[in-house]
């Protein structure tokens, strides 16, 4: 390598250098949930320009290395294994992009230089046309001289040896019986044949077998019609034969003169092996390309002129599609959240007026079926053979947000149970203090007015001490201790403590139990714990009266017990918080807030779950799962 190439190679690659350090060093003093690890794609397209095929291979190693250790410098603000997913997927697609850029340019040069190849050969074509003119020129005039003279003449015309045999491609003049008389180097080569085994052999010998009859009309037709489809650039292709028996693709042109009444036919052809494999390669490539971009696990789609032209497989399963028809040609806009479209026609504007991306932005999907789901978008903006285009990358993070909205509540409740721990603590002792003063001065007084005022005092103090218990049990819940357990009985004894209130309120109760119904591995205290809270949510839903249903049934290895009411029932907004600590839809002091939070944690901690579906003015349904005992039933009695 000379000094002025390393010279330039040096000044290529300062930029890319410098640039890079400087993403570094964002990317260190940023916090992970930022995604500055995308600002490495600017150097990364910088290197695509580089002379060496190799080079962008080796920045993105480079910048491999860089995003590991920005991620584990950088501050942490998010959960590691978001962060650490979030840096593989970039580091993924960053080789996947460099790859097949690098493909593309590899494939795009090799067509190029087929396609310089052509030019030559149209070149030499021409000259070749040139002189099969001179040839028929020259054979017409040779018709006012002598018979013998003008054959001889004519022979010597057609072959032309300095321009003719110079040729690329390949020149052949057959009789009226389609026998060879010329037969060029170009043609020898073309067909592995040297001239003197071709000449005065039929034209027969150079195209496949089940072709020739074909072509043998075609040579016919031609000759008495003057009429052709073979004509060099329109012809789709030709099926010729080489001395060692292999088949290729040709193109060719055909004319013919005649000479005192016979007729002599001169076919020019070009082998389009080359072109045709260059193709293939091309094909593949754009073909792989498609592959890797239709089975990658992110939702892709191309936007043109405002319309998607291609989604892949996991671009359908997210918006809910089985099938491209059923996205294609939609504006991206209209799969988008009307919210969101404002923003999206700005970063559309961006990449449009010559950005190469725009940041990732965290925006809101209208599926097919009119469900909303979050997602994050990437969005960068290419150039191809039919014009501008934008190609968005889809990822969905409802998951992932649903994992850090439950990790906020964790902690919250985390927070909340050693708030109720200390006030429990602190409040508990004055409390007793006032009950006890209360109870015993109402013992004493004789005035009415005095007495009521007492009253007061202790119902409020009473239920602040319920309270403060309600707050001690979610702080201080004790691990469950579970055993093989009958819910029917659990069920049996929750209904008979409300036995009375229920029969005064007239809700009439209907219990269902499954006989093949397996026992649940749970803590009895605490089951009973949920029945009574579950029971005593539906009486206060149905204060007129209604009925109360109670199932048990088997679920695949759970145990589903049921609890519904025909109540006055919650609207979706209510329900989605029905879990939440101190969210109730009671009357003020007539509920804490903390009972179904107190539930919902005891099921989780026996690995089981519960849910609710409502609707107002029907009334509600609770449905719990827990694990069922593996000892058989028999056996656990």
């Amino acid at each position: 390598m000379s000094l002025s190439e390393k010279q330039q190679i040096l000044v290529q690659a300062g930029p890319v250098v410098a640039l890079t350090a400087a993403v570094f060093l964002i990317d260190v003093f940023t916090p992970l949930g930022w995604a500055d690890w995308l600002l490495y794609f600017i150097p990364l397209v910088l290197t695509l320009r580089s002379s060496s095929p190799r080079a962008p291979y080796h920045f993105a190693a480079v910048v491999t290395l860089l995003m590991a250790l920005g991620g584990s410098l950088s501050p942490t603000d998010i959960h590691p294994g978001v962060a650490l997913l979030n840096r593989l997927l970039g580091i993924g697609v960053m080789w996947v992009f460099t790859w097949l850029t690098v493909r593309q340019k590899q494939a795009q040069a090799l067509l190029a230089g087929a396609e310089t190849a052509r030019s030559q050969a149209e070149a030499h074509r021409a000259a070749a046309v040139a002189a099969r003119e001179l040839a028929e020129a020259s054979a017409l005039g040779a018709l006012h001289r002598e018979s013998q003279t003008a054959r001889e003449l004519l022979l010597s015309t057609l072959r032309l040896d300095g321009i003719i045999q110079s040729a690329m491609d390949a020149i052949i003049t057959v009789d009226e019986g389609q026998r060879i008389l010329l037969f060029n180097e170009s043609a020898e080569r073309m067909f592995r044949c040297p001239a003197k085994e071709a000449l005065g052999q039929p034209l027969d010998k150079l195209i496949p077998a089940r072709f020739r009859e074909a072509h043998r009309d075609h040579v016919q037709g031609f000759g008495r019609s003057g009429v052709t489809s073979r004509r060099m650039g329109e012809l789709g292709t030709v099926t010729g034969l080489r001395r060692d028996g292999e088949e290729f693709p040709v193109e060719a042109a055909i004319s013919h003169i005649t000479v005192e009444g016979k007729k002599f036919y001169t076919v020019i052809l070009r082998d389009l092996t080359e072109r045709k494999r260059a193709e293939r390669l091309m094909r593949q490539s754009e073909e792989r390309y498609r592959r890797l971009i239709a089975v990658s696990p992110v939702a892709i789609f191309v936007d043109r002129a405002d319309r998607i032209i291609f989604i892949n497989d996991a671009g359908l399963r997210l918006f809910g599609a089985v099938k491209a028809d059923e996205i294609l040609g939609k504006s991206p806009l209209e799969l988008f959240h009307p919210g969101c479209r404002t923003a999206m026609k700005e970063r559309i504007r961006q990449l449009l007026e010559g950005r190469p991306d725009v940041p990732a932005a965290e925006e809101q999907i209208v599926k097919l079926d009119g469900s909303i789901a979050d997602v994050e978008v990437d969005a960068a903006r290419f150039v191809d053979e039919e014009g501008p285009a934008i190609v968005a990358m889809i990822q969905d993070v409802s998951e992932r947000k649903r994992l850090e909205e439950q990790l906020r509540k964790t902690e919250r409740i985390a927070e909340l149970g050693t708030v109720a721990s200390g006030m429990a603590h602190e409040i508990g002792t004055p409390m007793n203090v006032i009950l006890g003063r209360a109870e015993y001065l109402l013992e004493r007084v004789k005035e009415e007015p005095v007495k009521k005022g007492l009253q007061t005092i202790i119902a409020q103090v009473e239920r602040i001490t319920k309270v403060m218990n309600q707050l001690l049990s979610f702080a201080r819940r004790r691990a469950p201790e579970r055993r093989p357990l009958d819910l029917k009985d659990v069920v049996d004894a929750s209904v008979e403590i409300f036995q009375e209130r229920l029969a005064r309120n007239r809700i009439r109760v209907d219990t269902a139990v499954d006989p093949a119904c397996p026992w649940a591995h749970a803590d009895a205290d605490q089951m009973n714990q949920v029945l009574i809270n579950l029971i005593m949510n539906a009486v206060h839903a149905m204060p007129e009266g209604g009925r109360l249903r109670i199932g048990l049934q088997p679920a695949g290895g759970m145990v589903r017990l049921t609890v519904s009411d025909t109540g006055h029932g919650m609207p979706p907004d209510v329900a989605a918080h029905i879990f939440d600590p101190f969210f109730t839809t009671k009357e003020f002091g007539k509920g804490t807030g903390l009972g179904l939070t107190v539930v919902k944690g005891i099921l989780e901690e026996h690995g089981g779950s519960i849910s609710v579906e409502s609707e107002v003015g029907k009334g509600t349904t609770f449905t719990v799962l827990l694990p069922q005992s593996e000892k058989p039933m028999a056996d656990s009695r």
